[in-house]
């Protein structure tokens, strides 16, 4: 009877075959590292900018918040309110110099009923618009009210709001009339034409 066996001391195996894919793990291994360390100086650098940033916008802002406190610091409010004042009293005279006085009392005098007497009127601008505050004296309310309304119906005031302040000796009613005033643009007369000259010639003196 024959026995039949392997008698080596070790099994077989492809040598190549297992260098050859020790190498490609190797290799793999390799650059997943390269990779990795790649990326990680990428994201680091990235970091540091972002941070030099943030740390330049974080100075800049209290430079400017440094800036804000000192101007601040040197503004004179008494000045300010000085210079506010002055404008006011600028505006006021240049409306002064608009306001046509010829034609408010034009208003007025179409308007004016017989028992209310007008006895004094200040002009001013409000907020770019220009009111009227006229001071008067009625007989009755119903004249007032029907000042009011014709002065409305002019289309020079809006707005137009009395308002009782007391009584005089007399029994009349002093009242302060409030109101806008818009009246319309004046357009100047044209220059009348030249006389169209006669023509020459004509008839002769007498022979």
């Amino acid at each position: 009877m024959m026995l039949r066996g392997n008698l080596a001391t070790r099994p077989f195996y492809n040598e190549r075959l297992v260098s050859l894919a020790l190498l490609v793990i190797t290799l793999v291994v390799v650059a997943l590292t390269i990779f990795n360390v790649t990326r990680l100086t990428s994201l680091s650098s990235r970091r540091s900018e972002l941070r030099a940033q943030m740390n330049a916008d974080e100075a800049q802002a209290a430079q400017i918040r440094a800036g804000a406190v000192a101007v601040q610091n040197s503004v004179d409010r008494t000045s300010l309110q000085s210079l506010a004042g002055s404008t006011r009293l600028a505006n006021d005279l240049i409306g002064a110099r608009t306001f046509s006085w010829t034609t408010f009392f034009g208003y007025i005098e179409s308007t004016i009923p017989y028992g209310v007497r007008l006895t004094a009127v200040t002009p001013e601008i409000d907020r770019g618009e220009m009111r009227v505050s006229m001071l008067l004296l009625g007989r009755r309310a119903d004249d007032v009210e029907e000042f009011a309304k014709a002065l409305e119906d002019t289309g020079a005031f809006y707005d137009v709001l009395p308002s009782v302040a007391d009584r005089t000796e007399e029994g009349m009613q002093r009242v302060t009339l409030r109101a806008g005033y818009l009246p319309p643009k004046i357009t100047p007369p044209a220059e009348s034409a030249a006389p169209t000259p006669a023509p020459a010639g004509g008839s002769g003196g007498p022979r």
